[in-house]
C-alpha cells in the first residue's frame, strides 16, 4: 500500500512538472521577440531533425520569412476586426435611431385615437416593457 502511494505521489510530481514546464514554454515563445521566436523554432527543429549548420540557416531564412508574413496577415486581421467591430457600431446606431423614430411615429398616430387616460396607460405600458428589457440586459451581463 505504502509503495503505491508512493508511485501515485511520484506520478503526480511529474505530471504537474511537465504541465508546468509546457506552459512556461508557451510564456516563453508568447512574450519573445519575433526574432527570438524565429532562433527557438530553428533550435528545435535542428535538435529534433539533427540538421548541419547549412541547413540550420536556410531553415531559419524560411522561418523568418514566414514570421514576417505572418506579422503582416495579423495586422491586416486587426484592421478588418477593427473596420468590422466600427461598423456594427454605425448599424446598431442608425437601428437605434430608426426605431426611435418609429416608435414617436407610433405615438403620435395612437395620441388622437386614445383617451387621455388610455394614452397614459399605454406610455406607461411602454416604460414598463423598456424597464423589462433593461432589466433583463444586465441580468445577462452579470
Amino acid at each position: 500500500m505504502k509503495n503505491l502511494a508512493k508511485k501515485l505521489v511520484f506520478v503526480m510530481t511529474l505530471l504537474v512538472s511537465f504541465g508546468v514546464s509546457a506552459q512556461d514554454k508557451r510564456e516563453k515563445m508568447k512574450n519573445a521577440t519575433p526574432e527570438e521566436r524565429v532562433e527557438m523554432r530553428t533550435a528545435k527543429l535542428s535538435e529534433k531533425l539533427n540538421l548541419d549548420e547549412n541547413q540550420k540557416k536556410k531553415v531559419k531564412e524560411i522561418l523568418a520569412a514566414q514570421q514576417k508574413e505572418n506579422m503582416v496577415a495579423r495586422e491586416e486581421m486587426k484592421a478588418e476586426r477593427e473596420k468590422m467591430r466600427a461598423e456594427r457600431e454605425k448599424t446598431r446606431a442608425e437601428m437605434k435611431e430608426t426605431m426611435k423614430k418609429e416608435h414617436e411615429e407610433l405615438k403620435a398616430k395612437l395620441k388622437p385615437v386614445l383617451t387621455e387616460e388610455q394614452f397614459k396607460k399605454w406610455e406607461a405600458m411602454q416604460k414598463e416593457n423598456v424597464d423589462k428589457v433593461k432589466a433583463g440586459r444586465k441580468h445577462k451581463k452579470r
